[in-house]
């Protein structure tokens, strides 16, 4: 937990004064692709499970690690299949989308990057995703 609030009170500091301020202002925390020689971005895939007892339930994705201040930026359906890059707390950094296998989170990065590609990605509650390394 000590790491998202070192990575949160960084970006308030780069934020001038007037968003650093505003309680309302909705911040972006970026998902991290783990440098490794070897090994994709990405390694982990997930499957949205156990989203609520409503048959149209969903599972919101957020601009950051957390509720407020950060924003719903998407949403997934119980079976979506994910990408995992990233852990925090009890956070997931994902990426998503109907054409996932052009997401370019297989690619090898020799340092540690924010991940730039063309799919939608975002922050989801770990409890509601089932992560392996081969799920399909």
């Amino acid at each position: 937990m000590s790491s998202l609030a070192l990575r949160l009170g960084l970006l308030l500091m780069l934020l001038p004064p007037s968003l650093a301020e505003a309680e309302t202002t909705p911040l972006n925390v970026p998902i991290l692709m783990h440098g490794s020689i070897g090994d994709d971005a990405c390694p982990e895939k997930g499957r949205v499970i156990k989203i609520g007892a409503e048959p149209k339930s969903v599972l919101s994705v957020q601009s950051g690690p957390g509720e407020a201040p950060f924003r719903e930026i998407g949403r997934l359906h119980d079976g979506d299949i994910v990408v995992v890059c990233e852990k925090l707390g009890l956070w997931l950094g994902v990426v998503y989308g109907s054409a996932s296998l052009g997401c370019q989170t297989t690619i090898l990065v020799p340092v540690e990057q924010a991940y730039t590609g063309p799919c939608n990605h975002g922050w989801v509650l770990a409890q509601n995703v089932s992560v392996s390394k081969d799920q399909n």
